[in-house]
């Protein structure tokens, strides 16, 4: 009777075990990399953060599932890291993980292999697996692309094929996808292979870049296959080389991102130029030219934005959704996402309006201390709560405003009012609680 009830016992686990998801290991990374060897078989890591929506899609719907754990468990040691805690900070830096959830293939030497990105169906996600196990049988290391490129640096088939081994390893192929476009023929840089690369390099392409020129001549080539999204890429190389400018102090690189700019269509989402001075400045640290441009851009385009074009707008891209692409979303999307979707569709205008106005406001209070561009601030600041009423966030900033102003007990009264409304959200209202107990005994509530 027992060795019936051990067979039984056998056989039930058995069963489980085929009809599990990926089993992911819970030892450290050494740990890992030593299984790896001791097994003969590469790693899989999975790469997600906390707040990472598509991460949680993944572990919830997709991981768990048999066929899948069928394949990743007989070929891979499965991992799993939070890139932003423990030893999962280091390992993201060390193989470049710049969005969530990332996949590395890694030898058990180390070597990462293979990568993927995103949020995928139990099909394709299989596929990874199957091209990552091909990356792994591909004779030519690194190094070996490098030095036959000195031979065939003319040669474009060489060329496509060196910018995706190096796209799969997230390494930037920017350079070589300039040097790839400068072989074609002009009406062949808007092929379907040319979009596929522009759509995994474009967070390495800059507008000093021909890949960014070839968006531009060849606008009407990409719309068709790229609708928006062409303007979406342009946008990105800007804020690429937007970000070198700030970082390098690079007043002519500004510039240039400026005036390339200016020449996008403005219902693409571009920003104004006085936007994009006044956040230079304020990350290259020079508070007059901050302050100036902060004003021109609040004064000149975020207080000149009506109620009614406000709500018109976000009424307008709610009935677009709700019309033609609610539907589309249904199955992928559970119900409360879906709300929750539709929720900031339905007020994305007037939220990036009053955030737009609530930041500088809040940057003046900080920052600055002559009584008339504080003046101007408190006017931001009130004009973000006309938008946005109740947002305790926004009442807090204007609080802090006029008590620096000297306006005390309407400071006071206001505070009062954020606090008692981040109480009835349920938000952390601590910093209120400080801020409210300095106001009162007549200190600063600034630095």
């Amino acid at each position: 009777m027992k060795k019936q009830l051990l067979i039984i016992f056998v056989l039930f686990f058995s069963v489980l075990g085929f009809s599990q998801g990926i089993v992911f290991e819970q030892g450290t990374w050494k740990e890992v990399l030593e299984k790896a060897k001791q097994t003969n078989k590469p790693i899989f890591i999975d790469v997600y953060t906390s707040w990472c929506g598509p991460c949680k899609k993944m572990s919830k719907d997709i991981f768990p599932l048999a066929e899948v754990g069928k394949v990743y468990n007989a070929n891979f040691v499965c991992y799993q890291i939070d890139a932003e805690k423990g030893e999962g900070i280091e390992i993201a830096k060390k193989y470049e993980v710049m969005s969530y959830p990332t996949y590395l293939f890694i030898k058990a030497d180390g070597t990462l292999f293979s990568r993927a990105v995103g949020s995928m169906e139990a099909e394709k996600f299989i596929a990874v697996s199957t091209t990552a196990l091909a990356d792994l049988k591909d004779p030519s290391p690194l190094s070996d692309w490098e030095k036959e490129y000195a031979e065939k640096k003319n040669d474009p088939a060489f060329l496509l094929d060196y910018i995706n081994k190096l796209i799969k390893l997230g390494k930037p192929a920017a350079q070589l996808f300039d040097e790839y476009l400068a072989l074609l023929p002009n009406e062949q840089r808007a092929s379907d292979k040319i979009v596929e690369i522009y759509m995994k390099e474009s967070r390495n392409i800059s507008i000093n870049s021909l890949a960014f020129r070839n968006l531009q001549d060849n606008n009407t080539l990409f719309i068709p296959k790229l609708g928006g999204h062409v303007y979406v890429l342009m946008i990105g190389a800007l804020d690429n080389s937007f970000r070198e400018a700030c970082k390098s102090k690079n007043e002519q690189l500004l510039q240039q991102v400026v005036d390339a700019n200016e020449k996008l269509p403005k219902s693409s989402a571009s920003k104004l130029k006085e936007e994009l001075y006044m956040n230079y400045y304020k990350k290259t640290g020079d508070l007059d030219k901050y302050i100036s441009n902060a004003t021109i851009y609040c004064n000149a385009s975020l207080m000149t934005i009506s109620f009614d074009s406000i709500a018109k707008t976000d009424k307008k891209a709610l009935d677009l959704f709700e019309t033609t692409q609610r539907k589309i979303l249904v199955g992928k999307l559970d119900s409360t996402q879906l709300a929750q979707l539709s929720d900031y569709i339905a007020h994305a205008t007037r939220n990036k309006y009053s955030q737009a106005l609530n930041e500088v406001a809040w940057q003046f209070f900080e920052k600055v201390t002559t009584t008339t561009s504080l003046e101007d601030a408190s006017l931001w600041s009130k004009r973000s709560l006309e938008i946005y009423p109740d947002n305790h966030m926004f009442i807090d900033t204007y609080a802090n405003l006029i008590y620096k102003l000297g306006r005390k007990e309407e400071a006071i009264a206001k505070e009062t009012e954020a606090l008692n409304i981040a109480k009835r959200e349920k938000a952390d209202a601590t910093g209120y609680e400080a801020t409210l107990l300095k106001m009162k005994a007549g200190e600063k509530t600034w630095k």
